[in-house]
């Protein structure tokens, strides 16, 4: 068996390059994908019992055939009480060796499938179209018609194989590439996570270190604080003992002058109120709650009366007497609500 097939075409000589039909075939094999050229041998119905095929062309694995007029298939009649649905195929026989057209016909049924396309042994089918002939049928419209031409699992549009370049070697390439920069990366991110927790090790250990010289920073300062303000305390206590002290003995000598000074004055107030009182008495005589009544109404007396009494005197102060002795007296009048009825 050969191991591999030439199809670089170079011209015979001496019999040394022969080339049959199956090369040309296999030649083109790689570069399309099997099916209809876009557009062509659209499957129309006659309005009867046949249907026509566009013209186009129709490639099978690497074998393609030009149909260059239309071709009108019949359909054999419906049942009478059944439905069924025949498949319009474009057929590679390689027993026979061409490509043509043919009605493959569905079984009748309630609910009719379509022929399946054959793909197996000589034979490689593409389904250009599924007719539904219901029971009774004597014409097919457009409607009984669906075009499975762009269906890729039956049939599908002619294209080109390669769509798209294949990476996967430089893929693979790539990947171990991109497996080792990231052991590289990761090995030096871990370095350098290392080196960030020995760092905050080393930051933790300063600040343990730091929180300690100031706890006893402030235990040292504690204590002198708490010296400082029992010296306070006892400096205080000491200098109030010597104000209370200083302020008691002020105290005592405030006291003690203003008793001095009580006493050196209560003598004198008591004879300035006997004579005062003394005055008072010969005033008022022997009964001087019926002397002050006596005042009261001789005020009473002015006031209701308007006649106000007094001593007449000289110049020199002396008091006025007739020659009997007795004392001359002028009222006086005073115009009041009481005296005047203005």
């Amino acid at each position: 068996m050969a191991k591999e097939r030439s199809y670089d075409y170079f011209w015979n000589s001496d019999s040394d390059r022969y080339y049959d039909a199956e090369s040309m075939g296999d030649w083109l094999r790689p570069f399309f994908k099997n099916g209809i050229f876009n557009g062509q041998m659209q499957v129309t119905a006659n309005d009867n019992m046949s249907v026509t095929i566009a013209a186009g062309y129709g490639y099978i694995n690497g074998k393609h055939r030009h149909f260059l007029t239309p071709t009108t298939l019949d359909l054999e009649v419906a049942s009478g009480t059944l439905d069924r649905i025949d498949s319009v195929i474009l057929r590679r026989n390689d027993t026979e060796r061409r490509i043509y057209l043919v009605i493959e016909k569905g079984g009748n049924a309630k609910s009719p499938a379509a022929p399946a396309p054959t793909r197996e042994g000589a034979i490689y089918d593409l389904k250009l179209a599924e007719i539904y002939i219901a029971a009774g049928t004597v014409k097919i419209t457009q409607a009984e018609i669906t075009d499975t031409r762009m269906n890729s699992a039956v049939c599908g549009w002619v294209a080109a194989t390669v769509t798209q370049i294949d990476f996967t070697q430089i893929q693979a390439q790539f990947d171990a590439y991109f497996t080792a920069y990231k052991k590289n990366i990761s090995d030096q991110y871990q370095d350098y996570i290392a080196a960030i927790q020995s760092f905050k090790d080393q930051a933790q250990e300063q600040y343990d270190l730091m929180v300690q010289a100031f706890n006893t920073y402030a235990e040292q300062q504690q204590e002198i604080y708490e010296t400082w303000i029992g010296q306070q305390e006892t400096d205080f206590e000491e200098w109030s003992n010597g104000q209370q002290s200083a302020f008691a003995q002020w105290r005592q000598n405030q006291e003690q002058a203003f008793n001095n000074w009580y006493l050196n004055n209560t003598g004198n107030w008591t004879n300035e109120f006997l004579d005062w009182f003394d005055g008072i008495k010969g005033i008022l005589g022997t009964d001087p709650a019926g002397a002050l009544q006596n005042e009261i109404e001789a005020i009473q007396d002015i006031i209701y009366s308007g006649r106000v009494p007094a001593d007449l005197v000289t110049t020199d102060g002396d008091e006025l007497v007739t020659t009997d002795g007795d004392q001359l007296i002028a009222f006086w009048t005073l115009k009041t609500s009481e005296t005047c009825h203005c």
